[in-house]
């Protein structure tokens, strides 16, 4: 019940994060393909949420991880300096502190590739890499993305 209670609640945070880039039809170049970027992450991130709550489709998580791993591994190469027009929601930080940024990019693609390895058998194991994955998110979120207003 508390793994349930934990997808559940991991769920709902990504479910707002993957429509927080709402703003496309503003954003041009750079800012909107990291947009359309974080947006599909957040899709693939919620799509593997609601498969471990429904306890359905596992055998998919590997696919959703894999679009995980890949984009992550583009996301530097979409902050190029100065790509701060509106709208995006880039913190200043991203370019003061690059060497964590670019930290957390490669933890997320490193999670999401093993989160791509787990076996759709193992439901466990699935959900506890799946909550590593979004502590990913979350946490490069929290340092270098201004929060969306409500």
């Amino acid at each position: 019940m508390k793994n349930l209670i934990s997808v559940v609640a991991v769920g709902i945070a990504l479910a707002s994060a993957a429509f927080a880039h709402e703003g496309h039809d503003h954003a041009t170049g750079v800012v909107k393909e990291r947009m359309i970027t974080m947006t599909s992450m957040g899709q693939s991130l919620l799509a593997i949420s609601k498969r471990l709550r429904a306890n359905k489709e596992l055998d998919k998580i590997a696919g959703d991880a894999h679009v995980i791993h890949e984009l992550a591994g583009k996301l530097t190469k979409q902050f190029p300096p100065g790509s701060t027009q509106y709208p995006t929601a880039a913190k200043p930080a991203i370019w003061q502190d690059w060497a964590s940024f670019e930290r957390q990019a490669k933890k997320l693609e490193a999670e999401a590739e093993k989160l791509m390895n787990v076996k759709a058998g193992d439901g466990i194991a699935l959900r506890a890499q799946f909550r590593v994955v979004a502590q990913a998110c979350d946490g490069c979120h929290e340092t270098f993305r201004t929060p969306k207003e409500k």
